[in-house]
């Protein structure tokens, strides 16, 4: 199983690098199947959130619709795609960024919550708390 990293999914979502977007595709078609698929950890898709918001100006909606689009697909193996969705229920309607819900609901589910944080953002969430 290959890995992909974020600026392959970033060049086939976004397609602004067309040769490289087209380059990308022909290798999931290739390479990726179901049986033998790519992975995509979750460092990956923090990045990808993060790029999507800060360099293309996407929406929360438009991030969250890539993200849980990815999930989706039976050629790439996400990791802990029920962690990913759960993370993405709580950005689309919350203040903080993609990577502290995926942080919450990862720690919550090794039994640890809430996370500690000096994030305002964050700590106005149920899954956050503030450190004063």
């Amino acid at each position: 199983m290959i890995a992909l990293d974020t600026n392959l999914l970033v060049r086939l979502l976004t397609n602004d690098e067309p040769r490289q977007a087209a380059k990308v595709e022909a290798w999931l078609r290739n390479n990726a199947t179901s049986k033998d698929p790519a992975y995509v950890d979750h460092v990956v898709l923090c990045e990808l959130a993060w790029v999507f918001e800060r360099s293309y100006g996407y929406s929360r909606a438009e991030v969250q619709g890539a993200l849980a689009a990815l999930t989706q697909q039976d050629h790439l193996k996400v990791e802990a795609p029920g962690l990913v969705r759960q993370a993405l229920a709580l950005y689309a309607d919350g203040p903080a960024d993609f990577s502290d819900y995926l942080l919450a609901v990862r720690a919550q589910a090794a039994g640890y919550s809430p996370v500690l944080t000096f994030d305002r953002k964050a700590a106005k969430t149920a899954t956050h708390q503030l450190l004063r």
